[in-house]
């Protein structure tokens, strides 16, 4: 993606590149889901002796912070997908607009 300002406070534009934001948003769902499936092969804390209701705190944190991370990274990517999306079809909304001339209608 590409932003140009034009300065002064005027008009905008960007260029996205449609693939590169399908495989960001790929990208991070698929790591969601390797963390969340991760999370569910956690060790136990047994035969740690006195330590272990450390160690067992040391696991519930990690794993509330992997869920955590899970969650936030499959929504990431979710978000980066729908504004893909609207991205799309925003641009063919304009392109249809430009070559019927509804645009300069309005």
């Amino acid at each position: 993606m590409n932003a140009v300002d034009t300065g002064g406070g005027g008009a905008a534009s960007y260029v996205v590149d449609a693939q590169a934001m399908a495989d960001c948003a790929s990208g991070l769902e698929a790591a969601g889901s390797a963390v969340d499936t991760a999370g569910s092969s956690r060790p136990s804390g047994g035969g740690t002796g006195m330590a272990e209701p450390l160690m067992l705190m040391v696991l519930a944190a990690a794993s509330e912070t992997a869920a955590r991370l899970a969650f936030e990274s499959t929504t990431l990517g979710q978000a980066v997908a729908a504004c893909n999306t609207d991205a799309q079809t925003t641009d063919s909304v304009i392109a249809a607009d430009m070559l019927t001339g509804a645009a300069a209608d309005d």
